[in-house]
């Protein structure tokens, strides 16, 4: 049904017979008929909550793993019982601990409302984000995105923190091109305050406006880290970052395709150092964007879609909901990036991994369809 609705939109793209003012409207009603869905498809909502009724116990959330023993009276609860990751630290950086907060603030023993008012928080900031793309691009390039059926499940239907992490990266091009730095800065700083990878965005600003990008960012950082400071914080922090590079995997088409190669030629799993090395490449990427932005004289967004785009290609889990900030920066081109928005309409038939549905078919249909798409765009009218 969601592919049959990623076609529908595509359909309506070509015809191009929507105003904006259409698009925005069926974009809301969308996400309205979206937020009721409970949480059918992820369970990242139920530690979102589990950190935020922490705080409210005066428990630095990024102190301890749910399943510490400091934590019993906390865990004989259907909310403890429904968390993943039970052995990990909260890997999730201060702002999004802030509304979490905000959500836990409404716990009171059943997960009902907490869910539902950090859903309905996130979709109207994320609702808000869609209102500004329409500022930055054509009508018909904001439907791709803000009727995505990817879109709508991930932002309303399951309420991830990438929904907050579009609204910014969206505010910061908004920014960048009406020359306002210090508000760039702030955009860039509160993203990377939602997922860490948006700070690498950072040099990006500092060629465009110097220290001017700088200064309003690090205040936001460091007033908002001040609450979650501690000598555990940051150890704690990378430890689960690390076991999520050299342990989960999912959804990582270059990932699977080197692994795969390396078993057929030594019969062995390469798994644990493949992660590590892609990360590393990524970083190792990071000063050739930058040299490259400053070379070719990019655009702003086209400097944050390229970077982000070449962390998931690098990555060895790319959940559905990871692609929503690429696809929304992807649409924004002279021409909208149709292999990111072909990944993101099969990544949803990944779900089918969990009830041991077709997995692999959308994998290889999802990263080899949008690797030819990429080919027939780059080479196809030369």
């Amino acid at each position: 049904t969601s592919f049959l609705g990623g076609v529908g939109v595509f359909l309506l793209w070509r015809r191009d017979v929507l105003s904006v003012h259409e698009v925005l409207w069926g974009a809301l009603i969308l996400r309205l008929i979206y937020l009721p869905l409970g949480p059918g498809l992820t369970d990242d909502l139920f530690r979102y909550i589990w950190d935020g009724w922490l705080q409210w116990e005066g428990i630095n959330p990024y102190r301890f793993v749910p399943s510490h023993a400091d934590l019993d009276s906390f865990q004989h609860t259907e909310l403890y019982q429904k968390l993943n990751s039970k052995e990990y630290y909260s890997v999730y950086p201060p702002l999004s601990q802030l509304l979490f907060a905000f959500g836990g603030g409404f716990y009171d023993g059943g997960w009902t409302t907490p869910y539902y008012v950090l859903k309905i928080l996130f979709a109207g900031i994320e609702f808000g984000g869609v209102a500004l793309l329409a500022r930055l691009t054509s009508a018909r390039n904001v439907l791709l995105y803000s009727w995505n059926p990817l879109v709508l499940i991930e932002a309303a239907g399951q309420g991830h923190t990438e929904t907050l992490l579009v609204a910014l990266l969206l505010g910061a091009v908004w920014a960048v091109q009406r020359r306002r730095a210090e508000l760039a800065s702030l955009a860039i700083a509160g993203a990377g305050l939602v997922k860490i990878y948006p700070f690498a965005l950072g040099p990006f600003l500092l060629r465009r406006f110097g220290w001017r990008a700088v200064w309003p960012g690090a205040f936001l950082v460091g007033g908002l880290c001040l609450p979650y400071i501690a000598p555990y914080t940051l150890p704690h922090m990378k430890a689960s970052a690390d076991l999520f590079a050299k342990l989960f995997e999912f959804n990582a088409g270059p990932y699977y395709a080197v692994k795969h190669v390396l078993w057929a030629w030594t019969g062995a799993d390469w798994s644990k150092t493949i992660g590590p090395l892609f990360r590393g490449v990524f970083l190792t990427s990071l000063p050739v964007l930058y040299t490259l932005d400053a070379w070719r004289g990019w655009s702003f967004r086209r400097a944050c879609f390229l970077l982000i785009g070449t962390l998931f290609v690098f990555s060895t889990t790319v959940h559905p909901w990871y692609l929503l900030p690429v696809i929304a920066l992807g649409v924004m081109g002279p021409r909208p990036s149709w292999p990111w928005l072909w990944l993101g309409v099969c990544s949803i038939g990944t779900y089918l991994f969990y009830i041991e549905g077709p997995y692999w078919i959308w994998v290889g249909a999802g990263w080899g369809g949008a690797g030819l798409i990429f080919m027939i765009q780059r080479y196809g009218t030369e």
